[in-house]
């Protein structure tokens, strides 16, 4: 049997690096430095003294003064002046009767016709002013308190035309109307019959009310019962209004 050689793996070769040589360094200058002295004065700061006034001097300097200014008294050793002496006012006077009566004073009678004048122009101004105000809106008053004509409005009573199946499996028209109950028309294609019925007509589904028997939708196209799904009423509802209307 034979045998796996053996590997000799070599020892790594950092082994083999010499050490590096580690030299001292001295320690830096900075260090041995002293550090400096910082002589830095110490502020003083004199603040101005302000003399404000109190509460109660602000309230007098707001305050008006009544300043009274004594004038010096001049004496020139004058004369003394002699008093002015007063002339009776006056008056006018009328002699009525050989009685002698003042006149009035003329400043009252001219501000009392003044007045009355002023007095007679507003009032004069107002009256044709209410006038022609009166004369215009006079129309327009007529006109409100005429009395309105009642409209008396007439509902239109629309025909019924109700669309049926027969026994023999023809489409019978039936229209209900104010003169009666008729046959209208008996068709066996009713969807070429109503569509001719518009063509003809334009207003045929306005002016008349359309039921259709939901028991004759099979003899509509598809287009036709989507054109005229809502003509299509059940007979159980028709039933059921006619019997609410019509009962007792």
């Amino acid at each position: 049997m034979s045998r796996i050689p053996r590997i000799e793996i070599p020892a790594p070769t950092i082994r083999r690096i010499p050490s590096p040589t580690i030299r001292s360094v001295p320690p830096p200058v900075v260090r041995a430095i002293q550090p400096p002295v910082i002589d830095v004065p110490t502020p003083i700061i004199e603040y101005p003294t302000l003399d404000l006034p109190t509460e109660e001097g602000y309230r007098q300097q707001m305050s008006p003064r009544d300043e009274v200014q004594e004038e010096p008294e001049t004496n020139r050793n004058l004369p003394t002046t002699p008093p002015v002496p007063q002339i009776p006012e006056s008056k006018p006077t009328i002699t009525i009767g050989g009685v002698e009566a003042p006149l009035p004073d003329p400043a009252p009678l001219i501000t009392a016709g003044a007045t009355a004048l002023v007095t007679t122009v507003v009032t004069l101004g107002a009256t044709i002013a209410l006038a022609q105000i009166k004369t215009a809106a006079d129309p327009l008053l007529k006109q409100m308190t005429r009395p309105k004509k009642k409209k008396i409005k007439i509902k239109q009573v629309k025909p019924v035309l109700h669309y049926i199946m027969s026994d023999d499996g023809a489409i019978e028209i039936l229209e209900y109307s104010q003169k009666g109950t008729k046959v209208v028309e008996r068709v066996t294609d009713v969807e070429k019959y109503i569509r001719d019925q518009i063509d003809n007509d334009s207003f045929y589904e306005y002016d008349n009310k359309i039921i259709i028997d939901d028991v004759i939708k099979d003899k509509f196209t598809k287009e036709g019962t989507k054109r005229f799904k809502t003509f299509f009423a059940p007979a159980k509802s028709i039933a059921k209004k006619l019997g609410s209307k019509f009962s007792i």
